[in-house]
């Protein structure tokens, strides 16, 4: 709080501390004079209405529903939903036991709009049904534009735009009738909304305009906030950034005079973290969204699964894709919850009502129309739901086929390696025993010959003990460990790493590695190759690996028909979903296999 408001703050607390008089209690004029007080300084309003209602009596009275309603506005403005919807029920009830229509009507309306904050939409559609019932045989324009508003509200946040915009002109109407400054805002304000969502810009701009005015005008800061979030939206659909900046600047300028939890700050600060996803200034929106879910017994205007699609969509755009999915889960979480079909069966069953009344239709035709409604949501919905299971199940099997041919395959490239690995063995090692042996039972006994043959052994075993071993990373990055490959090659590979880190989960290093292993091995024994080269490169998430040779010319088409270990080189590039080519190039033998991370 600042000086200015925190004086006004003790000195209300002062002045409920003393007892009020009986007749201030019941005196129209101090009910508004605590009214006035839920704008500029909510707590006060709170605690001056449990002074006055302490000192009431027990029973229930037109003062005591306006004050129990005074003080749940109080609470809306504070961002406390629970208690406010605890203060407009009693409200209510109190209202019910005097037969004071007017008082009923206000809390039902009041009750309504907390709900529909709280995306409790069925419970707002009772609400508003009942109030509509109750205004039959009342003349209360203010009453009837605030409900009127609401249901246009409703409409269109279920996307139901032309119905939107009728109940809106008509809640402007009634309000006009009325100096209710707060009315006026409220239908005007929605009314340029639903013009603008309904394809009418410029009308939607000039109404909002025109309620701007009406609310810098009054000064109320919340008021003036809420004004502004809206132009600013449409401002940003319509790529207009400078008047986008604008009204940011003009909305900032007042931020600090209005409740954080408030559902004008909330609203003001959800459009701000639109537009700065849209700058890419992730994390700044990010910090915002945060902020607004942080905020204790408050509800973001914006439905709660959208809301949770923006913060993926900034995770993504930091480039945080574990957060980015998680995120993702959770909003579609919320969306299962939603029951669609209830609410527009509800909205319509409102709807029906009110034309009913309205221009005297017939009942039994209004009926048989809303049936067939009915039958068609009902059979789009099963079928939506049919669509949406099959789906899921052709998607699960999918997925379970690709990790059951993964796991085959690295299965098949085990195997294959170790038949190789077997005629390495017996090709090289024991035909390498069994010379040293024949030397000795030959009784040569050139100790230096001896020696070369037991050394060329030695290192044969030790190239097949390398390959046995499974890559360890050991904090090292593919790249290090490639490179560390080529340094034990004594000589034979050389690697050429990229200008770049590349980042590939580990499954995928790994079958990279073998890959790199095994073709230099086969070079290495089976070609007349002196020399290896190894490079390794990213494009717009594409790896590609290319080994080139010095050995002689060969014919790739016969390379990829079989041969030198290519079966199990094929299941390991199959494995990364990837491709793999053979080609000549200006006397340079080539390997290349692409994939994606």
């Amino acid at each position: 709080m600042n000086r200015t408001k925190t004086f006004l703050f003790f000195l209300t607390l002062l002045s409920a501390v003393a007892p009020l008089p009986l007749a201030a209690q019941i005196d129209e004029e101090t009910i508004q004079h605590i009214d006035s007080y839920v704008n500029v300084n909510p707590d006060s309003a709170v605690i001056l209405c449990n002074n006055a209602l302490a000192q009431m009596p027990a029973k229930a009275s037109s003062h005591k529903s306006y004050l129990l309603a005074i003080r749940g506005n109080a609470h809306f403005t504070l961002g406390d939903n629970a208690a406010a919807i605890a203060d407009f029920k009693a409200s209510f009830r109190a209202a019910e036991e005097v037969a004071d229509t007017t008082a009923c009507v206000n809390a039902l309306s009041d009750l309504g709009v907390t709900y529909r904050v709280n995306q409790q939409t069925d419970s707002a559609l009772i609400c508003y049904k009942q109030a509509l019932a109750m205004l039959q045989s009342s003349d209360s324009p203010d009453l009837e534009a605030s409900i009127l508003t609401s249901i246009a509200v409703l409409f269109a946040n279920q996307a139901r735009l032309d119905e939107a915009v009728s109940f809106a002109e008509k809640g402007l109407e009634k309000a006009r009738l009325t100096d209710d400054i707060q009315t006026q805002i409220y239908a005007a304000s929605s009314l340029g909304s639903a013009l603008f969502l309904a394809g009418h810009h410029e009308r939607g701009l000039q109404t909002q305009r025109y309620i701007i005015g009406v609310a810098e005008k009054k000064g109320i800061p919340r008021y003036m906030l809420k004004t502004y979030a809206p132009i600013i939206a449409m401002h940003n659909r319509l790529g207009h950034p400078d008047s986008v900046r604008y009204y940011i600047d003009r909305g900032n300028a007042v931020l600090d005079k209005v409740p954080e939890a408030s559902v004008e700050s909330i609203g003001f600060l959800e459009q701000s973290f639109v537009i700065l996803t849209d700058m890419g200034r992730y994390r700044e929106s990010l910090d915002i969204q945060k902020k607004i879910l942080a905020m204790q017994d408050s509800r973001p205007f914006i439905p709660l699964d959208r809301l949770w699609q923006r913060i993926a969509l900034n995770y993504k755009g930091l480039g945080d894709i574990e957060k980015m999915d998680e995120a993702y889960q959770t909003a579609i979480a919320i969306a299962d919850s939603i029951h669609q079909s209830d609410i527009n069966d509800q909205i319509s069953d409102l709807n029906i009502r009110y034309h009913t009344a309205e221009k005297e239709l017939a009942i039994a035709n209004l009926q048989a129309e809303k049936s067939r409604r009915d039958t068609i949501i009902a059979l789009i919905t099963a079928g939506v739901i049919i669509a949406s299971l099959l789906l899921i199940i052709y998607l699960r099997a999918r997925r379970r086929k690709i990790e059951v041919e993964n796991i085959r395959a690295r299965l098949d490239g085990i195997e294959q390696e170790r038949g190789r690995l077997a005629h390495e063995l017996h090709d090289g090692v024991c035909n390498d025993l069994l010379g040293i042996e024949l030397t000795l039972a030959a009784g040569r006994c050139d100790t230096g010959e001896l020696s070369e043959m037991i050394r060329t052994t030695r290192n044969e075993v030790r190239s097949i003990s390398h390959e046995l071993l499974p890559p360890r990373f050991n904090g090292l990055s593919l790249t290090q460990l490639i490179a560390a490959y080529a340094q034990k090659s004594e000589g034979f590979v050389s690697y050429q790493p990229s200008a770049g880190a590349i980042d590939i989960d580990p499954e995928k290093s790994i079958n990279l590695y073998r890959i790199i292993q095994e073709w230099t091995g086969n070079l290495r024994h089976h070609s007349t190759a002196t020399c290896a080269t190894v490079s390794l490169a990213e494009s717009e998430g594409e790896i590609t690996l290319d080994i080139t040779d010095n050995g002689a010319p060969f014919d790739p088409s016969a390379v990829t028909s079989g041969g030198l270990g290519l079966e199990n080189l094929n299941r390991r590039v199959k494995a990364l979903q990837g491709t793999l080519n053979f080609f000549e190039k200006n006397g340079t033998n080539h390997i290349s296999v692409k994939f994606f991370k």
